[in-house]
């Protein structure tokens, strides 16, 4: 089991086990394990409603295509990422996320 700790959009923390891919990705986990109304365009990484920010831990994995430029428009932000495209994978044990919303920066 591993663990992967989310602040989500009321500032609350919540620390959450999780077995690698066993949901599509880390958006659909967040929407499903702590009802957070995030990703309007269910996962396609086209709205942006689905980022969160890394606070604490170590996460590297390449932003590709639709993420890199919807990422771009936030070039303040540091550490973000989309959830959509983010998957539960080991990388991801006892590293901190904040859910944002990029309808808040605009």
């Amino acid at each position: 089991m591993y663990t992967i700790h989310i602040e989500d959009s009321n500032g609350v923390m919540h620390n959450l086990n999780f077995e690698p891919n066993t949901t599509q990705n880390l958006m659909v986990f967040i929407a499903d394990t702590l009802a957070e109304e995030i990703g309007d365009c269910r996962g396609r990484a086209w709205c942006g409603t689905c980022m969160i920010q890394l606070m604490d831990g170590d996460y590297t994995s390449e932003k590709i295509g639709d993420e890199q430029l919807i990422l771009n428009q936030f070039p303040d932000i540091p550490n973000t990422r989309l959830a959509c495209q983010v998957f539960l994978s080991v990388g991801l044990h006892n590293t901190t996320w904040k859910v944002l919303d990029s309808r808040q920066f605009i």
